[in-house]
């Protein structure tokens, strides 16, 4: 693939690679380097043979893999860190407008992995239930179950909070 090509790939997709990147890490900072390093991976790697879309999310789920092998290798060697406070400058007006987001993006952090997974699959990535099944080594039906019953429970948790 051509420079420009690669230009578009990630102007298409860096939105809704990094949500995905940050509902599996919970952190900005670690969403972000995800997102280099899927790029980067896959621009040095990717041979045109199949979907684009398909092969980005599959290198950010494998260097999210690995982020977490290196942390639990860290943890092991030295004390924990704390995760750092976020900046309490943030403007009032930042905080309302994007409250409804923060809300989901919560209620979205509390699926199980594999029901989080197949909704940010699914509804941000747009892929097909047969690629999505494929990725997960299940049946296109479970799929459907399964991203059925994580949007019920987001439903269920986002009207507990009303």
């Amino acid at each position: 693939m051509e420079h420009e090509e690669w230009k578009n790939i990630y102007q298409l997709y860096k939105k809704s690679l990094f949500l995905y990147a940050l509902s599996l890490t919970k952190n900005v900072q670690d969403a972000e380097d995800l997102l280099q390093e899927t790029f980067v991976k896959a621009f040095l790697s990717y041979k045109n043979t199949g979907s684009i879309k398909y092969w980005l999310v599959t290198v950010l789920k494998n260097e999210y893999l690995n982020l977490l092998k290196k942390r639990k290798r860290e943890i092991s060697n030295a004390e924990k860190e704390q995760p750092s406070v976020s900046s309490k400058d943030d403007m009032i007006e930042q905080i309302i407008c994007q409250e409804e987001r923060r809300r989901l993006f919560q209620a979205i952090q509390e699926l199980p992995l594999m029901q989080r997974e197949i909704l940010m699959e699914s509804v941000y990535f747009h892929l097909p239930d047969e690629t999505i099944a494929k990725m997960h080594g299940i049946t296109k039906e479970n799929v459907r179950k399964i991203r059925s019953r994580a949007k019920q429970k987001l439903i269920t948790q986002l009207k507990e909070e009303v």
